[in-house]
Parts: C-alpha cells; sequence; structure tokens
C-alpha cells in the first residue's frame, strides 16, 4: 500500500558508529533515518530513536531489543493540553516553596529545589492517575513544536536542550525522537480569508525562526499533499506525559521536594501548607484555575478546548496542518505515544469552551481526516480500521497577552506567578521555570519586613480588588449595610451643611457658563479643586435637582461609601443594590412585574447551564405572568434552534404553547377577552405616565406614524445584532439557518461545532441587549419597567467595555432619571439616551466575538457533505 509520504526505498547512510551498546547512524534526511530502520542489516528489530545532529544531519541511534515504532504528536499546541501539563490544579510553590504539581509547577519546583537553601512544598488538588476536567495531563501529548513568536521564542529556546538531552541520555523520562511534518493549508493564504486556529502562525510560517536550531528542511512541494501550500519538516520530541510526569515526581522527591493534595479558595491559603512552616514565598502555577482561584481571579485566563481520540494504530511522524475544511478552532494533528501510550488524533482549539463531554460529531471528524491525510494508519480500511482506546476532553489555559511570568505581593506575601501557557505548556517548561528562579531570588533579596503604614495600605488594597479571602464578604457586607446602615444613618442622624451648598453653587456658575476658576465661588470660598470635581458635582447637580433634595443626596453618598468598600473587582455589585426605584417596586409597590423578571433570570440561568426545555417552561411561565418578556422570544427561538435543531424547537415550542394554554383554561370561555387583554398589542398609551419619551411632545407621542416607526426601528435594529452580533459567533449565516430548517438531515453533521460557542456570557449579552433594545423602542415604558432594566445595565455597560468611571455616571443618570416623578423631558430624554448608549456600547463592544468568528461561516459551508481527501495521489 502506497504512503501518503514519499520515503526512499535505497537510504542515504553517511557513516555507523557503536554507542552506549546501540549504533548511530548518520543519514541525510529523516526519511532516510526512517527507511534505515527496516533495511540496515542487524538493527531490523533494534529499537528506533531519532535524533537531530547539528549539522542538520540525522543520527538514528538503535538500542534495546524487540520491534519499534516511531511515535510523534503535533503540537503541544495540542501537545495536547500540556495545559501546563496541568497536572494538578492548584500549583502553589514555596521557599518553602508551594506548587501546583504540572509539568510548570514540577518543573519549577525540581529547579527551585536543587538551589540551596530552598524547602519546596507542592500543594496540588490532582495527582497522577486521577481523571477530572481540570486535570487535563492524563490526555497531554505532548511534543516540542515551536509556537511562539522570535519575539517571545526564549522559553521554547531554552527549554529545547533540556528535551533533547532527556530524549538522548535519560529514556526512563519518556521522550524520544520524532520527525514533524508541519504543513500550511493553502487556503489559509487566499486574501480575505480570516479562519485561524486560535495558535497564532509562527508555527506555520513560510520561514520560521526555528530553522536556526532544530534539524530543519523545508518539504519540496512533491512531498505535500493537495491542498497544502508549503510545509516544514525537522527533528522534534514526543513526550508520554504518563511517564514523564512520574519521572519529575520522582526526580523533585530525590531532591527532597514534599508534595500533599489540598484544594485551596484562595492563594494566601498556600502560605500555611508549607512541609517546613509558613511559606516565604508562593509560586502559583494554577493554570486554568487561575481564572477562579481567589487573590488571583485573572478574567485573561480561559479554556482552550481540545478533544481527542486514542487509538491503538500508530503514526510515523508528528503531523500538523494549519487549518481543516470543517470548524476554523478544528484541528489536524497526530502522534504515537512512546512505551505503548496509543496514538492521539487531534483535534479542536475551542476558547471559552467549558464543556468536559466528549462530541460524536466532533470525534468523528477528527478520525475523518486522520485517515484522509494518512491512509496508513487505518491500514487502508477508512475509519473502520482505526482500533479506539478511548475518548478525550482537556481545557488548556489560554491567557489573552501569553503567559503570566511575574511577582506581586498578595496579603503581606511574594507570589510569583508562572501560568497562562495555553498550548506550549512542555516545550517552554524549563524556560519559565528558569525565570521563576530569577523572580524567586529577586523576592528573597527585597525587603523582608515593609514599614507598618506599607502593608496597611496593602492590606486594603488586597482587600478592595479582590485578592484577599476577606474580599468574598464584600457583597454580603454591602448587602447588609445598604439594608441597614443607611437606613439608619439618614433617619437618626442630623443633616449638616458644609460645603454642599457651596459646591452647588460653584456647579451653577460652571453651567451658566463661566469657566474661570477665579470667578467660580460659592458660598464658603472659591473653588480650589480640578475639573473632575467639577464635573462630578455637576452630575449630583441634576441628580438632585440643583442640590435642593438633600435626601436623595445623602441616599447618592450612602451609595458612595458603600462603593468605596468594594472598589475592584466586584465593582458592580453596589450597582445591583443602591436602587431606590428598584426598591420601591418591589417593597413598596409589589407589582407584578416582580415575578415575572423572576422567570426571566432564572429561565437565563438554565439556559446557562444547557437546560433547554426547562429554561423554555420556566420562561413561559414568566410570559404567562406578563407579556413585557416577548421582547426576548427572537434571542430564546435563536438560542434553542442552535441547540436543539429544527425538531426540538417545534417540541419546546408547543410545549411552551401548551403552558399558555393550561394556564389560560379557566378562562377560554371567552378567549377573544383573554387575549385581547392579556395580550393587547394595540393598548393605546397615556401620555402622562410615560417615563421614556415625554420629550417627543404629546401629538408625536400619540401618532400612528410614531408608533409605527418604533416599531420599525425596534425590528431593524434587532435584525442588524442578529445578523452582526449574534450570527456570527455560531458561524452560522441565514442561508445556513434556511438550509437546516428545509432540508432532511436538518443541522447537518457540522451544526454541532457551533453549539459549544454557547458560552454562558454569550446566552447573557444576548438575551439581556435584546431585552434592552425592546425596552429602548417600546411605545411607552411606565416606572415599573425599570425592573427589567436596573439588574441588566451594569452588565451591559461592563460588557460593553466602557470605562468603570463611565459606567457609574451612566447608572446614575438612569437612576435619577427613573426616579423623576413625574417624568420630564428631560428625565426621559436621560432615559432613552441611556438604554441607546447601553445598546451602541454592547454593539462596539462585543464587536471582537463577531470579527473573530468571521471566517466561521466560509469553513462550515461544506456542512453535511464527506470531508474532503487531501491524501497523496
Amino acid at each position: 500500500m502506497a504512503s501518503s509520504y514519499p520515503v526512499r526505498s535505497s537510504p542515504k547512510v553517511l557513516s555507523t558508529e557503536s554507542f552506549l551498546g546501540g549504533h548511530i547512524l548518520r543519514c541525510e534526511s529523516w526519511s532516510d533515518a526512517e527507511c534505515a530502520r527496516d533495511s540496515v542489516a542487524g538493527l531490523k528489530r533494534e529499537r528506533p530513536i531519532l535524533a537531530p545532529s547539528g549539522d542538520h544531519r540525522l543520527r538514528f541511534r538503535m538500542r534495546g531489543r524487540g520491534a519499534g515504532a516511531f511515535s510523534g504528536h503535533p503540537n503541544d499546541f495540542a501537545g495536547y493540553f500540556h495545559l501546563c501539563a496541568e497536572f494538578l490544579i492548584k500549583l502553589l510553590i514555596y521557599i518553602q516553596i508551594c506548587l501546583k504539581l504540572s509539568w510548570s509547577g514540577l518543573t519549577s519546583a525540581l529547579l527551585l529545589a536543587k538551589e540551596k537553601g530552598n524547602n519546596v512544598t507542592v500543594v496540588a488538588k490532582h495527582m497522577p492517575g486521577d481523571y477530572d476536567i481540570q486535570y487535563t495531563s492524563p490526555w497531554a501529548g505532548a511534543n516540542y513544536l515551536p509556537m511562539s513568536t522570535q519575539e517571545n521564542s526564549r522559553w521554547e529556546r531554552r527549554t529545547w536542550p533540556e528535551l533533547k538531552r532527556l530524549a538522548a541520555e535519560v529514556p526512563e523520562a519518556g521522550i524520544h525522537f520524532q520527525t514533524a511534518l508541519v504543513m500550511r493549508n493553502a487556503k489559509d493564504l487566499e486574501p480575505g480569508n480570516n479562519a485561524k486556529n486560535g495558535l497564532g502562525d509562527a508555527l506555520f510560517d513560510e520561514n520560521p525562526w526555528y530553522t536556526t536550531f532544530l534539524d530543519y528542511r523545508k518539504m519540496k512541494p512533491g512531498d505535500l499533499p493537495p491542498g497544502m501550500a508549503y510545509g516544514h519538516e525537522f527533528g522534534s520530541v514526543c513526550i508520554n506525559t504518563a511517564i514523564y510526569l512520574p519521572w519529575l515526581v520522582g526526580q523533585c522527591r530525590k531532591h527532597g521536594v514534599d508534595l500533599k493534595r489540598a484544594s485551596l479558595n484562595h492563594i494566601s491559603e498556600a502560605s500555611s501548607l508549607g512541609h517546613s512552616g509558613k511559606a516565604d514565598i508562593i509560586v502559583n502555577c494554577t493554570g486554568l484555575m487561575a481564572s477562579k482561584l481567589g487573590g488571583v481571579m485573572d478574567s485573561k485566563v480561559m479554556p482552550a478546548r481540545g478533544q481527542i481520540v486514542v487509538v491503538r494504530n500508530v503514526s510515523p511522524q508528528m503531523i500538523a496542518t494549519s487549518s481543516t475544511e470543517d470548524s476554523p478552532d478544528e484541528l489536524i494533528y497526530a502522534m504515537t505515544r512512546a512505551a505503548g501510550g496509543g496514538t492521539i488524533l487531534g483535534g479542536t482549539y475551542q476558547k471559552g469552551n467549558w464543556d468536559p463531554n466528549p462530541d460524536p460529531n466532533i470525534a468523528a471528524r477528527i478520525m475523518q481526516r486522520a485517515v484522509d491525510l494518512y491512509p496508513d494508519i487505518a491500514g487502508g480500511k477508512g475509519v473502520k480500521g482505526l482500533d479506539i482506546i478511548r475518548h478525550g476532553v482537556g481545557l488548556r489555559p489560554y491567557r489573552e497577552g501569553g503567559v503570566r511570568l511575574e511577582k506581586e505581593r498578595i496579603d503581606g506575601t511574594w507570589v510569583v506567578h508562572n501560568y497562562g501557557h495555553a498550548g506550549w505548556g512542555y516545550q517552554g517548561s524549563y524556560g519559565t521555570a528558569e525565570r521563576v528562579v530569577e523572580l524567586v531570588e529577586s523576592c528573597t533579596m527585597a525587603t523582608n519586613q515593609d514599614p507598618l503604614y506599607l502593608q496597611v495600605l496593602r492590606f486594603a488594597q488586597d482587600v478592595a480588588t479582590g485578592r484577599h479571602w476577606l474580599s468574598r464578604l464584600i457583597p454580603p457586607t454591602l448587602l447588609l449595610l445598604d439594608a441597614a446602615l443607611c437606613v439608619l444613618v439618614i433617619a437618626k442622624v442630623a443633616y449638616t451643611e458644609i460645603d454642599w451648598t457651596a459646591y452647588m453653587e460653584q456647579v451653577q456658575l460652571f453651567l451658566d457658563g463661566e469657566r474661570d476658576y477665579t470667578k467660580i465661588e460659592g458660598g464658603t470660598g472659591p473653588l480650589v479643586y480640578p475639573a473632575a470635581h467639577v464635573y462630578i458635582y455637576t452630575g449630583l447637580y441634576y441628580l438632585t435637582n440643583h442640590g435642593k433634595d438633600i435626601l436623595l443626596a445623602q441616599q447618592l453618598f450612602a451609595g458612595l461609601y458603600l462603593v468605596n468598600l468594594a472598589v475592584a473587582p466586584p465593582y458592580v455589585f453596589p450597582l445591583l443594590i443602591l436602587s431606590k426605584r428598584l426598591h420601591s417596586i418591589f417593597m413598596l409597590r409589589c407589582f407584578n412585574d416582580c415575578f415575572a423578571v423572576f422567570f426571566l433570570w432564572f429561565s437565563i440561568l438554565l439556559f446557562q447551564h444547557r437546560q433547554w426545555f426547562a429554561g423554555g417552561l420556566v420562561y413561559s411561565f414568566g410570559l404567562g405572568v406578563k407579556m413585557t418578556l416577548l421582547l426576548v422570544l427572537p434571542v430564546v427561538g435563536i438560542l434553542v434552534f442552535f441547540a436543539k435543531g429544527v425538531i426540538g424547537t417545534i417540541a419546546l415550542g408547543g410545549l411552551m404553547a401548551s403552558l399558555q394554554v393550561q394556564l389560560a383554561a379557566p378562562f377560554l370561555r371567552h378567549p377573544g377577552a383573554y387575549f385581547g387583554r392579556a395580550f393587547e398589542f394595540s393598548r393605546q398609551f397615556l401620555f402622562k405616565w410615560t417615563v421614556n419619551w415625554r420629550f417627543v411632545g404629546e401629538e408625536a407621542f400619540l401618532s400612528r406614524a410614531f408608533s409605527t416607526s418604533l416599531l420599525v426601528l425596534h425590528i431593524s435594529v434587532l435584525l442588524t445584532f442578529i445578523f452582526t452580533r449574534w450570527l456570527p459567533p455560531t458561524g452560522k449565516s441565514l442561508g445556513d439557518v434556511l438550509h437546516a430548517t428545509f432540508s432532511r438531515d436538518g443541522h447537518g453533521r457540522n451544526w454541532q461545532a457551533l453549539f459549544q460557542r454557547f458560552t454562558p456570557r454569550y446566552i447573557l449579552t444576548t438575551v439581556l441587549t435584546a431585552n434592552i433594545i425592546g425596552l429602548l423602542f417600546a411605545r411607552s415604558l411606565h416606572y415599573q419597567f425599570y425592573s427589567y432594566l436596573a439588574w441588566s445595565t451594569p452588565y451591559l455597560l461592563w460588557r460593553g467595555g466602557l470605562h468603570p468611571v463611565l459606567q457609574y455616571v451612566l447608572w446614575a443618570l438612569q437612576e435619577w432619571a427613573w426616579n423623576v416623578f413625574p417624568s420630564t423631558p428631560a428625565s426621559s430624554a436621560v432615559v432613552v439616551s441611556v438604554m441607546a448608549i447601553t445598546v451602541a456600547a454592547v454593539w462596539f463592544g462585543t464587536s471582537d466575538d463577531a470579527t473573530s468568528s468571521a471566517a466561521a461561516k466560509s469553513s462550515t459551508d461544506n456542512a453535511g457533505a464527506p470531508t474532503r481527501s487531501i491524501r497523496k495521489p
């Protein structure tokens, strides 16, 4: 059977010599060395190891007895979730040093333990032999495929000599030499094609930086499979992590490292877990869990989900391609691990996807692509020729902006961070570990005891920014203070006039057009503060009726006090509890909107947990309370359609309608009366109660042209968001939707890939955006409608990427406007303006989501069609 890649039938061996009981063959190329395995007399039955030499020739060392096979893995990019081989989830390192048991943690621990004077403790949630979605190491490859840019390649450059040494001299480490074939898909180079696999282009550059130190050659056009523009062939290494990590553990134990299990909620807890006392330094190698670990809470860290299939078949080389004909976040790579570790076929690189379950559709595509690219792996029998061991999913620790290698003080203890390696964990492990050693040494050289005032200041900052465990008490504390302290102070403590009137007088002069600071004065003297003071108090001037509403001013300053207790990161919390109008709606007015909005939030929660039928029924029940929830029905339909398909959408729609009928059953003797009142779309609203459109005047408000214009604008903006913001992340166009709706095969084989883009943030953003768009163009809003807006606005302003100060200003303007009774042209203009700004902010703030998926449509146009074969003729 012909191989997918040409191999010389007569290898060119330059020289041979004995070495450590085996032999070294210097060959002209990798293919010569591979062919030599089976053709050189006396060496056929010996285990082959490929070792790249410095002169761009290959050593082919044979040692040991018994049949051997090449193995490979394309990419630590899948490397497979090297995940910092994520080996343990909470790596902490001490001097006494506490670390997590991953490749990064173990390597850091090993190098630190070799330094005199260091007592190292590794604290980890998972140990070798455990299986958990947070613990990716059991599924790791791994290998050495340079992925970083030339400027950021120092970690990989430094790691290569050590991995090469281990492969050549320490067989018990489970590392061996492999040929790597890396190929660029020609479609990636087409103008306008923005398809990316999430890994960057350095590995697939036409003239890569790693040619200078790897045993490299440019693949000839005749060696490339159809569809590939160019390729690289070089000597690399493959790491069997099932062997390598236990070996690292042994090396650490040999050098006195202590290992213990623990699950930490806050990084400061690590300081008490050192085996020889309180830790002086903590090294944080928590990988993906850095996004959730208290004191770190790195919002830039997210999973890059990888799915693989492990088979018993053998792949003679590492193979990696830059993209596929399927989804832009799916890849092709294959490797055979040493010592019976099986062959890993991949894969995916789905950023932001936490799903731990293997997708059978993706698994089928992974296997099909592998046998198309290299038919011999299955003996020419196609997918049926693959002998499956298991399916797996791992979550790589991707970090926007790259790996975090730096030190800081948290809760009075030095913390050295080493996480966020994404797909190049193993291949940069020794380089980053050496940097950890340097940072630890710099910590030990720092002053042991800071002045008391600096310690107090640092403590306050840690609490305010969420780095201290006390930060977890901020939300309940704010709630209690809001419910008790503010009420008590405002009710019992008399207002004392100091500078408030003077500030308002100064603001009045500013608003009247005065710009000369020397001429802006109040009752207590001239203005002596910078301009920001003027802007802030200008906002307060409007919120408090030109400074005359002292009670409202007190309430606003009570809110400001609470805000100062939670500067960040949960700075949005005060905005959720300080609304006067919201308190009134719930506790003083008891509107039914309170129930309707409860069911809306409950249904969103269920959708985020992918409980589509339960969420749909809860939403329908809320719709039975008040039809305002119809505003989000289009998004609910989109979510359900993409998640459950045509049949599932029809089924759930029937259940939701059935629930409405059951709720209305006692009243259906007069269906016209019931639906005409309960769902009256032609209702004529009274101008005197409107909160939002008073500034247009009563005549315009009551006109049919105005109501028609609002309806047209509502539909237009909603459709614009659907086609430019909500569909692009799914990778589907309107044509795809129509095709899936009316075609026989429904979603088609590639449709399921988009389901994994439905992150909780995507679901919350789309539902709340649809809601505020509906409120923006509503014919008339009454005060109780604020219940649908108050809790969503802080999130949407944050989602829009606005500066926190601007978020607070906009929230304050909104709160003021909704508290003006009766509404005025000015207040109604603010109501509409803040909603419009919020919608615009979400539009611009989510543009990256749409851009990052811009190529999804082109890569999924072939959904339902067989994968195109790219094997050699």
